[in-house]
């Protein structure tokens, strides 16, 4: 068998008609045509007088003639092809002997038609836990105007792949059942892109729609402590990646703060917030207690018009923060007083329990304990004896750890509340 360079793409549309001096014989037009396949490729033989030879795909019903191939005197009459014709319903291949700049009439083959199979079109697609990629498809049929022509080849060679675009160079593809429109494809490195693709000895047809599989890193910082009730000042960070080595800017992506009390507990949502790739966000919340603080991502699903863009959940490490006593008010009113008048001490603390708490004085060098000073759902009031002599005081409040609401308040200690007697 010959090899003849295919010359499909250099176009050479031909005119009707072409004149021909009187004295000029054309040569025999060639006999015996035949059209087949070899190895995946059109193999055309033919029958002439020794004479060179062109190659022509005509497609009937139009006016364009293309040269394929042209095939030297001394070669054999035997051409191969690629598939390379275009995607129509007709199509017929031409055969003509040259001598010097005279061509014969042509000698065709039946016509046979070119399709390639319908273009796929992906509906639906979805990520499980699992990191596994649910499609879900169709395909329009492609009904055949010339069954029966030299070239068909059983539709049972019609492929349908999911093509998987990897990180580097690398790539995956998937057999899919064309009786199907659903399949799973198992996990892959992210980012990723999958695309679907519908094969025969024609050409590929590709799905306009494309799923892309993407990564969310989730970032968080939490304040080591912070006064029982007070915004704990929680700042989060989202980066998100659906194309290798290009972060995407987006907003609007929920995202949940969760916390525990210890290790052993399961993780609960107390915030929801809107995240966003282009700037630390807040996601604050009040503190109420000791706890262990994440950032939790739910997955991801975000369609338009030729993406399908799928993210896996993710979350942070786990932060924690620890609760302090509030001590909400406190100390002497009036702090400042003269003989035969009277003061009257109160202290306030958030969370309201009830607690008992520790009076302690200065002695000018340190602080020693008083007494013990009851708090009744968080508040305590005394209002003092009339005052008989001169003097200062300086006292604070020790107030214990407590637990409220399943949660530990750390102890705290009041600042100093000053009486001065005149």
């Amino acid at each position: 068998m010959r090899k003849i360079a295919v010359t499909a793409a250099a176009a050479a549309v031909l005119t009707a008609g072409l004149q021909v001096p009187a004295w000029a014989a054309a040569p025999a037009a060639p006999t015996d045509v035949t059209v087949g396949w070899s190895s995946g490729k059109i193999q055309l033989t033919w029958k002439d007088a020794g004479e060179a030879n062109n190659v022509y795909v005509e497609y009937p019903g139009t006016s364009v003639v293309t040269l394929l191939a042209s095939v030297p005197s001394t070669d054999a009459n035997d051409v191969v092809l690629a598939t390379t014709l275009g995607n129509t319903d007709r199509a017929r291949l031409v055969v003509k002997s040259v001598t010097g700049s005279e061509l014969s009439e042509g000698a065709a083959t039946p016509e046979f038609d070119t399709q390639v199979p319908g273009q796929p079109v992906l509906q639906d697609a979805s990520l499980a836990t699992n990191l596994t990629t649910q499609l879900k498809w169709s395909q329009p049929a492609v009904v055949d105007p010339n069954p029966g022509d030299p070239l068909d080849l059983p539709a049972t060679g019609e492929t349908l792949k999911a093509f998987v675009d990897l990180p580097g160079a690398a790539t995956n593809s998937y057999d899919l059942d064309k009786s199907a429109t659903s399949a799973t494809i198992p996990a892959q490195a992210r980012p990723a892109s999958i695309q679907l693709l519908a094969s025969n000895e024609w050409g590929t047809t590709r799905a306009t729609k494309s799923v892309r599989l993407g990564t969310l890193g989730a970032g968080i910082t939490v304040p080591s402590k912070a006064l029982y009730s007070d915004r704990l000042g929680i700042k989060s960070t989202i980066d998100l990646f659906t194309s290798e080595g290009r972060e995407e800017r987006a907003s609007g992506i929920p995202v949940e703060l969760q916390a525990r009390a210890k290790t052993t507990d399961a993780w609960k949502t107390y915030g929801r917030y809107a995240g966003n790739t282009t700037a630390v966000f807040d996601t604050g919340i009040a503190s109420l207690g000791n706890r262990q603080y994440r950032l939790w991502v739910p997955a991801r699903k975000v369609v338009s018009t030729n993406v399908i863009a799928l993210t896996p959940a993710t979350s942070t490490s786990a932060k924690s923060s620890t609760t302090l006593v509030k001590f909400v008010s406190g100390g002497f009113s009036p702090s400042v007083v003269r003989v035969g008048g009277r003061s009257t001490f109160s202290v306030k603390i958030a969370p309201a329990v009830t607690v008992k708490a520790h009076l302690q004085a200065w002695t000018g060098s340190s602080w020693v304990p008083v007494v013990d000073v009851p708090l009744t759902k968080g508040s305590y009031v005394e209002r003092g004896d009339i005052e008989t002599d001169r003097y200062t005081l300086r006292v604070r409040i020790v107030v214990p750890t407590i637990g409220v609401n399943g949660l530990t308040v750390n102890a705290n200690t009041s600042p100093a509340y000053n009486l001065t007697v005149k």
